[in-house]
């Protein structure tokens, strides 16, 4: 199977297995055989005898069998009987020009705060199994199309569609009830449902697999008149497939993992027949598999995969797809679906404010400032103007050459008699960063270090810590960011004195959404140890502690000011004065910060 309308990777006809010895997957091995045990990885289920509850009404067991082949069988049972138990379908995002956009099946759970979720319908665009290893796959948040009618909460999400062959079945979900009928269309009073195929089980008797041609460039399966004339040998692949009981009160999700020798081989059409007959399913069909074939849970710490499914030849690997299958049942925690363990106590973070001293006119006051006891250097993309603290006269200009090397200077800091200058490519992709040295005496360009491409973002500010540096990296969510990597993954990140990488922080998330789309634009470290932060164009300074623990820095307190601008720098030795620029009026900006109170036990100043 594939993840959606494209060519099929083939594993083979239904294989030549006994009844007997595919029904004794579904109850536990006797001695020497396979052994039924919890999932690999889930906190709730490690170590369970048996089956185990992921939430109410949802239980799930792993069955692993070494006969006729290896494999591991993921059941998740549910009772839709259960109160409060819903199972619902992926809801539209038509925001990309299609009817999804593609995503993990890890990510629609913590998105939506599903109990247990599954992959669902095949999708276009996709193409699989290609000799030249020409395969093509949505990137998560590219857009994507079911093949085959889904309805989700009512909406007609995708109309029905005859692209893939394999599409003969819909799969419908309503409170207390599943089914599985014929066709691509749901009966009245059922809101939810994903069509698929090809069925399984059609009123407890096996289905047999229809055969199946080879598909065409981002086209899905092409049914056969008769069978091929050659077998291929018996064998399976990564399967997704759903069962139902007569009354429609019981629902099995079952996920295979395959292609992993040593590991799981896979299951045939064969196999799961057999399977859901000996579960006490009276109706079966397969959903998309392949590489798509995904079990998630929501766990204590967030979601948790409970299979092993392999995209791009990659075990562990999930691949996004268009729409999946959710069970929800119990309410996730407060705070969000994603926040699944206790949220850490709030603090109320003091807001402050800065006292403004000083103003001066200054054309490149653009990017940011530095400044000694006697002169401040504004600065601007290109250009650095040196001025005199006393007066705020020029005193001498540099200018790199047109058409130069240095491109977009941010930020300067002052180390000794030279002036340390974050410079980078932006708004240019790939994001590429250098070091710069200037004289302060003369402003002359002393020397360069490239640090080239970094996975990172845009450099925007170093500043001296200890025997090393600390960087600020920004990434942005505007036409001058990178694909996938909105200011979110913006970060402050340590290296030693030769430029190697030591460590690195988030930015809280609160700051990020503060900043966006925009990214820290200026930092320095202050005489408390503290790490202060200035964004694009908010006129206020985020105060940050190093975390004792974990990758995320402590917001400690915010400092209004009178200056929107980007980078700024603490005055040495004249305690907690800094130099800023209000970008939109071109002036270099002199500020007496206040004191910052205690700092929380979890957090701790930089050495």
């Amino acid at each position: 199977m594939r993840g959606g309308p494209g060519r099929i990777v083939r594993h083979g006809p239904p294989c030549a297995l006994s009844a007997a010895a595919i029904l004794a997957l579904a109850a536990p091995a006797a001695a020497g055989g396979g052994t039924l045990s919890g999932p690999v990885g889930a906190e709730a289920c490690v170590g369970a005898a048996g089956p185990c509850t992921i939430a109410p009404g949802v239980t799930y067991r792993l069955l692993r069998r070494t006969a006729p082949r290896l494999m591991h069988v993921h059941i998740a049972e549910i009772d839709m009987a259960e109160p409060g138990l819903e199972v619902r379908v992926t809801p539209a995002d038509r925001t990309a020009g299609m009817e999804y956009r593609a995503k993990t099946t890890s990510r629609y759970l913590a998105d939506e705060g599903a109990a247990l979720a599954v992959n669902a319908s095949y999708f276009l665009p996709f193409v699989g199994g290609s000799p030249g290893g020409q395969d093509f796959v949505p990137q998560a948040g590219a857009a994507a199309n079911a093949s085959g009618a889904v309805v989700a909460g009512g909406e007609q999400v995708s109309p029905p569609d005859a692209v893939d062959a394999r599409v003969d079945s819909i799969a419908c979900f309503a409170r207390g009830r599943a089914l599985v009928r014929a066709g691509q269309a749901c009966p009245e009073g059922f809101p939810e449902g994903v069509s698929a195929g090809p069925r399984l089980l059609r009123e407890g008797v096996g289905v047999p697999r229809p055969a199946f041609g080879p598909d065409g460039m981002f086209h899905g399966a092409v049914r056969l008149a008769e069978p091929p004339r050659e077998t291929p040998p018996a064998g399976g692949g990564p399967r997704t497939a759903l069962g139902v009981s007569a009354d429609g009160r019981r629902l099995w999700l079952v996920v295979v993992d395959g292609r992993q020798p040593g590991h799981s081989e896979g299951a045939s059409h064969d196999d799961l027949v057999a399977l859901f007959q000996e579960l006490g399913a009276r109706d079966a069909m397969s959903l998309d598999g392949g590489g798509s074939a995904t079990m998630v849970a929501r766990g204590p710490g967030g979601p948790l995969v409970l299979n092993r499914p392999i995209h791009t030849r990659v075990p562990g690997r999930e691949r996004p797809v268009a729409n999946h299958i959710g069970i929800f049942s119990g309410q996730p925690p407060a705070g969000g679906p994603v926040a699944l363990l206790p949220p850490p106590e709030e603090r109320a973070v003091p807001r402050l404010r800065a006292t403004l001293e000083r103003i001066y006119g200054a054309p490149e006051a653009r990017q940011g400032v530095a400044a000694d006891r006697d002169h401040f250097y504004a600065i601007v993309n290109t250009a650095i103007g040196k001025y005199r603290r006393s007066d705020g006269a020029l005193v001498r200009r540099w200018a790199a050459p047109r058409a130069g090397l240095i491109r977009h200077l941010n930020s300067c800091t002052i180390v000794a008699d030279e002036l340390l200058c974050a410079n980078s490519n932006h708004p240019d992709v790939p994001m590429g960063n250098s070091v710069e040295w200037f004289s302060t005496r003369s402003l002359e360009h002393l020397r360069s270090h490239s640090l080239g491409m970094m996975d990172e973002g845009s450099l925007t500010f170093v500043e001296p810590l200890g025997d090393g540096w600390l960087l600020g990296m920004a990434h942005y969510s505007d036409a001058t960011g990178v694909p996938f990597k909105p200011s979110d993954y913006s970060s402050v990140i340590s290296m030693d004195r030769a430029w190697r990488r030591t460590g690195g922080w988030l930015i809280p998330r609160a700051i990020r959404a503060r900043m966006a789309p925009q990214a820290a634009s200026g930092g320095a470290i202050g005489p408390d140890g503290l790490l202060y932060l200035f964004g694009h164009t908010r006129p206020e300074l985020y105060v940050l502690a190093r975390p004792v623990a974990g990758p995320e820095l402590v917001h400690v307190a915010t400092i209004d000011l009178d200056a929107a601008g980007q980078a700024f720098m603490f005055a040495p030795g004249e305690g907690r004065r800094i130099f800023a620029i209000d970008r939109p009026t071109a002036t270099v900006r002199v500020f007496a910060l206040p004191e910052i109170g205690r700092l929380p036990p979890h957090a701790a100043p930089w050495p």
